[in-house]
């Protein structure tokens, strides 16, 4: 993988199927205590929202940092863009998109001016 940044290695891409996925799998980091944020940027003209983590104990190595991402699509571009949390309901799978925390679980949506140099070209 190619970087930018001399000595700085880029974070393994996973693409999940949808964005529920992704946030199914960010509320899995909230129930064990961790503080959990989305992030969103441009790729082109492709809206990404993705979630840092790390793939702990990956073989001889401490963990793997990896990028799990969903590229926006249709309708959910227009949802996602100006929202700055998501929420999700407690007692089923329903996610709304919201400029403002409100009841539920509120996931941060962080807006980044542009894609990082840690991430690798997403296809």
């Amino acid at each position: 993988m190619g970087n930018s940044l001399p000595g700085i290695q880029e974070v393994m891409p996973i693409r999940v199927s949808s964005l529920n996925d992704l946030v199914r799998l960010a509320m899995t980091y909230t129930s064990s205590g961790q503080a959990i944020f989305l992030i969103k940027f441009w790729v082109n003209d492709k809206l990404v929202v993705g979630m840092l983590g790390l793939f702990r104990d990956y073989y001889k190595l401490y963990g793997l940092p990896v990028l799990y991402y969903h590229v926006c699509k249709g309708d959910e571009i227009e949802k996602v863009k100006d929202a700055n949390y998501i929420i999700v309901s407690s007692g089923d799978e329903r996610i709304e998109y919201s400029k403002s925390p409100k009841p539920g679980i509120s996931i941060p949506l962080i807006t980044l001016a542009e894609k990082p140099p840690i991430i690798p070209e997403l296809h």
